[in-house]
C-alpha cells in the first residue's frame, strides 16, 4: 500500500481546479489531472475512488475552505449588520483572493456532479450564520426570507464583482466594496 503525501493532494487539488476551470469536468480526465500534478494517474486513486469522488471530494474541501474564511472571527452574539458585514467582507476576500475556488464552485453548482453532494454537508458549514440571520429575521431586524434568496441576493453579487474577468471595467477599491455590502445590507434589512 502506498503512503499518502499532503504535497501530492495538494498538487491534485490545485491541478484539478486548474484543470475543471479551463476545459470543464468532461475533458478533465483523471490522467490529464494526473499529468497537471505532476503524479501518475494510480497516484489519484490512493485519495480517491474514482473521478467523481475526486470532484465531489474537491468541492467539499473548497466549500470548507471557502466556509473557513468566511467564518473567521464571526461572533453570534454581534449585532446583526456588524455580524453580516464581517461575513460578507470575509467572503468579498476570500473570492477576490481565490477566484478559481469560486469558479470551481459555480461550475460544480451547475452540473449532475451537484447532485451527488448531501446538502447538509454544504449546509452544516454556514450552520452559525444561519441561526444568527434566522434570529435576527425573528427579531424583525432583517427581512424573513429563505437563505436561498437571502444568498441569491446578497452573496452572489460578491462573487461576480470580486471576479477581475467580470469587472473589466470597475476597479474595487476600499469604497466599491463598501458600497457594494451597503447594498447587500440594503437587500436585506428592514
Amino acid at each position: 500500500m502506498r503512503l499518502r503525501d499532503e504535497k501530492k493532494k495538494e498538487a491534485i487539488f490545485d491541478a484539478t481546479i486548474a484543470l475543471v476551470n479551463e476545459i470543464g469536468f468532461a475533458e478533465a480526465s483523471t490522467a490529464k489531472i494526473a499529468k497537471a500534478a505532476n503524479v501518475s494517474p494510480a497516484t489519484i486513486y490512493i485519495y480517491y475512488k474514482d473521478k467523481q469522488d475526486l470532484l465531489t471530494s474537491i468541492y467539499i474541501e473548497v466549500k470548507k475552505r471557502k466556509s473557513s474564511a468566511t467564518m473567521e472571527g464571526f461572533e453570534a452574539s454581534a449585532p446583526i449588520k456588524e455580524t453580516f458585514q464581517k461575513v460578507w467582507h470575509n467572503s468579498f476576500r476570500f473570492a477576490s483572493t481565490y477566484q478559481g475556488y469560486i469558479q470551481y464552485i459555480e461550475q460544480f453548482a451547475n452540473s449532475p456532479y451537484y447532485d451527488l453532494v448531501e446538502d447538509t454537508q454544504s449546509d452544516d458549514m454556514f450552520k452559525p450564520v444561519r441561526s444568527a440571520l434566522a434570529e435576527a429575521a425573528r427579531q424583525k431586524l432583517i427581512r424573513k426570507v429563505d437563505f436561498d434568496m437571502f444568498v441569491a441576493f446578497t452573496f452572489y453579487p460578491l462573487a461576480m464583482l470580486s471576479n477581475t474577468r467580470t469587472t473589466k471595467n470597475l476597479r474595487m477599491t476600499p469604497k466599491n466594496i463598501e458600497t457594494a455590502f451597503e447594498m447587500a445590507w440594503a437587500a436585506i434589512k428592514l
